[in-house]
């Protein structure tokens, strides 16, 4: 695993205390821990920023997509995106990772292109341009599981609703991915729940659960669509 950039708010995949000071849910006991990750804006002027334009729909910002590269890959390692985020792409090249994408994501077999196994792999979920999720989960996964390496980490981007708005919500999504990285092989470690920061500063605090964190202070639901990080692991990999 990565070591911690001192300039990075605190993270459970960066800490080094003992299993006693890990947070845990609750509903503990196997359940993940829920992570609030409160990230400021992207400043006017930033390089990354301004090419937001070429972004398509990624979900990731700029800064959030720098967050995910410092914290969960190493320097000189390998980062495998399914999605060719440009945001993802840019903040791996301009802090020395080796940035590749899988075209075929359902595909058997290691890519041949691929210069190695990844210590960060990312995908978005639903998949982007299907009409539905469920048939190819055990495939990618699997793919994810050949490439990874023994400490790494899989990152599912999980675009849902909130439960009662139309759509699909995050509940629903997740009796899809758990059942799938179990049958690969692969752990649940813990989620993240991305929100914008109110007074400039980047702040990772623990939730209760996942209710906890799709509510703001004043417990009104924050938005109609919530993005969730999904982290997985090979089972014997620290969450």
């Amino acid at each position: 695993m990565t070591a911690h950039d001192t300039n990075l708010p605190d993270t459970p995949a960066s800490r080094t205390g003992t299993p006693s000071e890990t947070p845990v849910t609750p509903a503990g006991r196997g359940k993940a821990t829920v992570i609030v990750w409160r990230v400021t804006a992207d400043a006017v002027g930033d390089a990354d920023a301004a090419g937001a334009s070429d972004a398509g729909d990624s979900p990731l910002t700029p800064r959030l997509a720098r967050h995910l590269v410092a914290i969960y890959s190493d320097v000189h390692g390998t980062i495998i995106d399914f999605d060719a985020d440009i945001h993802l792409q840019h903040a791996a090249e301009a802090t020395g990772r080796t940035y590749s994408t899988i075209t075929d994501a359902t595909a058997l077999g290691p890519g041949p292109h691929l210069p190695g196994p990844a210590t960060l792999i990312l995908l978005r979920w639903p998949r982007p341009d299907t009409e539905t999720a469920e048939p190819d989960a055990n495939s990618l996964f699997s793919r994810c599981q050949q490439h990874l390496t023994d400490d790494g980490s899989t990152i599912v981007v999980v675009t849902a609703t909130q439960p009662g708005a139309d759509g699909t919500s995050y509940s629903t999504y997740e009796q899809v991915l758990l059942p799938a990285a179990q049958t690969a092989g692969l752990r649940h470690l813990h989620d993240i729940v991305p929100i914008d920061a109110t007074d400039g500063r980047d702040a990772f605090t623990y939730a209760t659960d996942q209710h906890t964190a799709e509510h703001t202070a004043s417990g009104d639901h924050r938005h109609d669509t919530v993005t969730t990080l999904v982290i997985f692991g090979h089972p014997g990999r620290r969450p």
